[in-house]
């Protein structure tokens, strides 16, 4: 929906494309429209909603509404970095939608490898507080000595599914994002 993010991961493979400001990053409600038209017909049931980051659209709410009412199943990639308002109007609109129709896949840092600013922690915790049903979460792997530990702590705190998204970071050529070297 957006190249736009306001994370900064170590491993982060769209660096550049984020350096575009937020306005003409966004997709329109053509294209949108014009890309689940092309799926319904193709048949395909499924749709992918990922940036940089997605909930920073600021028609994602109305996008995501859209898609469940032609009967797509949708699912979120997003960082959990909302603000109180963009939360609210998440909990507002979606708490009631069938999490087998909409799942968040948040991508969730370990808190001691990679820390973060304690109002990023506090935004993603509340974002977990509020939509946790919705949520399953996602991990990268970009270094060997890993652990997933704080993950079943958060899947168990926060009513997250049970269902957990690997991703594994790669090179970028020109970029020094982080990575497993072999």
């Amino acid at each position: 929906l957006t190249t736009h993010c306001n994370r900064s991961c170590p491993y982060c493979f769209a660096k550049r494309e984020m350096s575009v400001s937020p306005s003409e990053s966004f997709m329109s409600w053509e294209n949108l429209i014009y890309i689940a038209d092309f799926l319904k017909t193709s048949g395909q049931r499924h749709v992918s909603l990922l940036g940089g980051e997605p909930t920073l659209h600021p028609e994602a709410v109305d996008f995501i509404i859209y898609l469940l009412e032609r009967d797509f199943e949708v699912v979120v990639f997003t960082n959990g970095i909302l603000s109180p308002g963009r939360l609210e109007e998440f909990k507002h609109h979606l708490t009631e939608v069938n999490a087998e129709r909409l799942t968040f896949v948040c991508n969730l840092n370990d808190p001691v490898q990679t820390p973060a600013p304690q109002e990023e922690t506090q935004r993603i915790q509340r974002f977990l507080s509020v939509m946790g049903p919705w949520v399953m979460p996602g991990f990268n792997i970009y270094r060997l000595d890993f652990t997933l530990d704080f993950l079943f702590e958060f899947i168990n705190r926060f009513g997250m599914k049970r269902h957990l998204r690997l991703g594994i970071a790669h090179p970028l050529p020109g970029s020094q994002n982080g990575f497993i070297r072999t």
